[in-house]
């Protein structure tokens, strides 16, 4: 896919430390072209390791530019606080109408047999676990490329056990071949038993990730 983003949808504010990748964009993109063709509607959405609120907000951007109602509440998840006011002046220039959009502090660790219940989950996580790349002196932006305040296995079953039944994951899984480390094998054993994960394609080098969780 071309590193370059078709849709454009609006400037986004966001830390002059650490910017989000295209792939964020494209992943909202491709999630809102297959739920249209679903035909899906739901209640509540979440955008998880949400950032400044990139990959939700572009979702629901796309949704009122094209007048479809796919999902009703949007919930915006994000371990850093340094986030809050940017992403507060994007849901003001996103200017959405007749959705819900609500950020909340916190990892994806804190999900694990909590409510509420999501229709639908968007995450461009982290991909490196710690001793996998270099790290940077900043703290902050060790936060946005580690797992630093859980761990991929956490990830995997919090969008799980965050899934109403027959609910839906779109996420970006990286393979670290240098590190010996096969995300989409690992992902496979942690949810296994849990529903059916399936690679719909590539965006830039990054896996694109369905996950369709079973009736519990």
């Amino acid at each position: 896919m071309s590193s370059l983003n078709p849709h454009f949808t609006f400037q986004y504010s966001q830390p002059e430390e650490y910017h989000f990748s295209h792939d964020s964009v494209f992943l909202a993109r491709r999630a809102f072209e297959i739920l249209h063709q679903q035909g899906f509607a739901g209640k509540q959405a979440l955008d998880l390791c949400a950032g400044c609120g990139v990959v939700g907000l572009d979702f629901l951007f796309h949704c009122q530019s094209e007048d479809i109602k796919i999902i009703e509440s949007f919930d915006f998840l994000e371990v850093q606080d340094v986030y809050l006011p940017h992403f507060a002046e994007n849901l003001k220039r996103a200017d959405l109408k007749d959705v819900t959009a609500r950020f909340a502090l916190g990892s994806y660790a804190d999900l694990k047999n909590q409510e509420p219940k999501y229709d639908l989950i968007l995450s461009n996580p982290p991909y490196f676990r710690i001793g996998q790349g270099k790290m940077s002196p900043s703290e902050f932006k060790n936060r946005c490329r580690f797992f630093i305040d859980s761990d991929f296995k956490t990830l995997l079953e919090s969008i799980c056990d965050s899934l109403m039944d027959h609910g839906q994951a779109f996420f970006l899984l990286r393979d670290l071949e240098d590190h010996g480390f096969d995300a989409q094998e690992e992902a496979q054993k942690i949810l296994a038993d849990k529903g059916r994960l399936v690679r719909l394609g590539d965006i830039r080098g990054t896996s694109f990730m369905l996950f369709k969780r079973n009736a519990r």
